[in-house]
This record gives C-alpha cells, sequence and structure tokens, in this order.
C-alpha cells in the first residue's frame, strides 16, 4: 500500500484467482489513499490555503507521472498535480484518487462499481518518499503556463479540496473515463485561456491499451479479459487514451495551447525523471494459459481412458460444469448490476453463465441413471455461439477461454456421440 499506501493496505501476492477477480472488478485499480494511511501524511488544510495565496504569483505547476508498482491494483501507474513557489514556501502535490475506506458497505459498492473518489493535498516531500521507498520512478512535466492560468489551477485545486476536506466534496469514479488522470488534465484544461490540441495517436482500445501494462502479470491480464465486455474493443482516439497515466504523460508532451489570438506553445515546457530505478520483473507464476493447457491434457486423457476402460468419469464433467457456472454466476452478476465501464457488454456469457448450474441436478440424475442428459446438445450450442462471435471479432477473448471452452465441448461430444451407444440420451 510505509507511511501512505496507494491502496488499502494488504498482505503481498495473492492467489491468481483472487487478482483476476479483484483487478477486473476494478478495471481496476489506479493508486489511491486511504483516510487512515493519509492522516499520518496529510498537508495542513490552513497552511496549504495560506501558502497558496501567498505564493500565487510565483507558482510552477507540473504534472507528475508514477512508475507501475507490483501489486494488481499499481500496474498501470498514477497521476498528481504538483505546485510549488519560486521561494520554496509552498510544495504540494494534488492527488484525485483518494477514496475513504472507511465508507459503509465499501466493499460492496466497490465491486457494484459505485465507489466515490475525492481530492486531498500532500507535502512533496512525502509524496516523493512514498513512491521511491518502493522503487518507483517519478517523471515531472514542468506546464508552460501564464501567471494567470498557473493562478486560476491553484485557485481551481485549493477550492475543490476545501470542497473535499469540509463539505465531503466525491466524484465518481470510472476507470475508463473519470479517474485521477483525467481529473488532473480536466483542471489543467479549465484553467487555460485557449485549448488543447492533442497529437494524432495511434489506434487502439481500451482492452489493447491495458494490455500494455499487463503483459507481464498473465493474470491480472486474465481477470480484465474475463468481465470487460465488447466495447472494451472499441476503436478509442487520443482523447480518449488520456486515461492510463503513462499515455497520457507521452500525448501531454506532445500538445500544443493555442490562445484566443490563433497562436500556440506546448502545454509541457520540459520533462525530467526525479527519480531512476530499474525495471521492475514480471510476474514468474506459472500463467493462467498453463493450467488451462494442464485441464486440457486430463480432459483428453480421461476421454482415452474411459473409450478404452468403457467406464464412465461423469464426475469429471460435473466438476467442469460446475466451475463453469460459477464463473458464469459471476459474470451474470457483473453483466446485470456491476456500473464498471464495459462489463454490461461482456459476450463471454454466451457460454460462461448459470444455466450449467440449474441442469447440474437433472444431469447428476442423468449419470447416476446410466444416461446423458440432453443438456450437452445445449452445451455444444452455446460454445458454437461463443466461436462464432469470436470468429467475427465482436469480442477479443481471452486465448485461455477458448481452451476451457476446448475441454467442455471434448466431453460432451463424447458422451453425446459415442457413450450414447452404450447410454440413453435423455431430454433435459
Amino acid at each position: 500500500m510505509k507511511t501512505i499506501k496507494p491502496f488499502p493496505a494488504t498482505q503481498r501476492r495473492f492467489p491468481g484467482w483472487i487478482i483476476a477477480l479483484v483487478i477486473i472488478i476494478l478495471c481496476v485499480g489506479m493508486p489511491s489513499f486511504s483516510v487512515e494511511n493519509f492522516a499520518q501524511t496529510t498537508l495542513s488544510e490552513t497552511s496549504a490555503t495560506q501558502k497558496s495565496d501567498s505564493a500565487q504569483k510565483s507558482l510552477t505547476a507540473s504534472l507528475l507521472t508514477c512508475a507501475p508498482g507490483d501489486e494488481s491494483y499499481e500496474l498501470y501507474g498514477h497521476t498528481a498535480l504538483r505546485l510549488r513557489s519560486d521561494d520554496g514556501e509552498m510544495d504540494v502535490v494534488y492527488n484525485y484518487g483518494y477514496f475513504n475506506f472507511k465508507r459503509p458497505n465499501f466493499v460492496w459498492h466497490f465491486i457494484l462499481g459505485e465507489t466515490d473518489y475525492s481530492l486531498r493535498a500532500m507535502t512533496w516531500e512525502h509524496f516523493y518518499t512514498l513512491y521511491t521507498d518502493e522503487g518507483r520512478w517519478i517523471d515531472e512535466q514542468t506546464l508552460s503556463l501564464t501567471p494567470e492560468e498557473t493562478g486560476r489551477l491553484a485557485t481551481a485545486l485549493e477550492i475543490n479540496r476545501w470542497e473535499a476536506t469540509q463539505h465531503d466534496w466525491t466524484y465518481r469514479y470510472n476507470y475508463f473515463t473519470d479517474n485521477c488522470t483525467t481529473r488532473a488534465i480536466d483542471q489543467i484544461r479549465a484553467a487555460l485561456k485557449g485549448t488543447l490540441h492533442l497529437p494524432k495517436a495511434v489506434a487502439t482500445t481500451y482492452r489493447q491499451s491495458l494490455h500494455q501494462y499487463t503483459a507481464g502479470h498473465p493474470w491480472s491480464q486474465l481477470g480484465n479479459d474475463m468481465l470487460l465486455g465488447a466495447t472494451a474493443d472499441d476503436s478509442i482516439d487520443a482523447a480518449q487514451q488520456l486515461f492510463l497515466p503513462i499515455e497520457a504523460r507521452d500525448l501531454l508532451a506532445e500538445t500544443l495551447i493555442e490562445d484566443q489570438n490563433g497562436t500556440q506553445r506546448p502545454l509541457v515546457k520540459n520533462t525530467k525523471r526525479i527519480a531512476t530505478f530499474p525495471e521492475r520483473p514480471a510476474d514468474t507464476s506459472l500463467p493462467p494459459v498453463f493450467w488451462a493447457l494442464l485441464l486440457l491434457t486430463a480432459t483428453i486423457g480421461i476421454t482415452v481412458y474411459e473409450g478404452l476402460k468403457k467406464k464412465t468419469l461423469w464426475g469429471y464433467d460435473v466438476f467442469l460444469i460446475t466451475m463453469q457456472g460459477l464463473a458464469g454466476c459471476l459474470i451474470a452478476f457483473m453483466l446485470s448490476f456491476s456500473s464498471h465501464p464495459s462489463v454490461d457488454s461482456n459476450l463471454l456469457i454466451s457460454w460462461i453463465n448459470p444455466l450449467p448450474l440449474i441442469f447440474l441436478w437433472t444431469i447428476v440424475k442423468r449419470f447416476r441413471a446410466e444416461s446423458v442428459s440432453r443438456f450437452f446438445v445445449l452445451q455444444i450450442a452455446m460454445i458454437g455461439v461463443f466461436a462464432i462471435i469470436g470468429l467475427m471479432r465482436l469480442q477479443q477473448f481471452p486465448p485461455e477461454t477458448y481452451v476451457l471452452a476446448l475441454c467442455l465441448l471434448i466431453r460432451a461430444v463424447w458422451l453425446l456421440l459415442y457413450k450414447s451407444n452404450s447410454m440413453k440420451v435423455w431430454r433435459l
């Protein structure tokens, strides 16, 4: 999460399935600051306001971009705004990634995508220590704002901070469209006496943008891809790519400000790395595709064994169907009730859905009566729809899901076409 952590304190290294669940519910997880940790290092509210007023004419504004961390919620980096006076009396960092972990039913609201974030200020010394102690670099982009624009930015941040601390001002966090990075950029844009002109960006999607940061963390990537729906594969322009801190840093470095007279100037005056550390190692645990292929090997082995021994190990089918149904309950719940971006368009529901649990008791009864339920006909149909969606590229599915679907397809075809020679095929 040390004195301050970007998220509530947790034990390091979750099991893979927990990481997968948390990151997709999150879509997860830009760095933020918990109440009890922040209380130890937050700037004095009165002092910050007084210093802001006295130093406004000599303020320098900059955008801070912090390196990704090791935990799943730190993989994308972090953004904050820094205001400092030339005389050194003021040096404050404003962070829009603050949330109240003590809010009633916080976890439930977090799952539903109803997490409210806010703004808090902290001293530069504490901010610097927080990230450098974790071996994470910090890039600072000094903004080429006029004194008037810098003053407006400082005033807006102080008003917003005061509203947040005195009147519990919050905003509804949305990972793709309204987070700590987009809020900081919105404040910069509002302070300008002109308009921003972003450079042309390489065409990409939300999902592909996330993959740049989860490539070395396959469990987190699987978690994202399991819950993000088809809209995460829509093409996004430069403005939409600003939700990621490092992407925002790179795009803003080439952004121009055009004033009312048509004169243009760079938004960023200069960029410097304040702290340098080596690249962080990738996750060395066995990736999910390994376990998926191991399951496929077991499926093929059990099927061959049944053919040779003339036996039916139907307990294995019950296990696969139960796991399919439980995963389907999670996807159906998120699709129906969560406000997290893109989860309501998840076409994985075509075959990972609760239907296997609905028919589970009937399937077990048929097996015990040495017969085969026609649920497996429905299973083949659902997997067929899933395959068509993938071939038509209506949604980008993780490769592990194709391997798991193949396991279920092998068992369904085997039971219907081969075992039915010695077992009756019953209705659902």
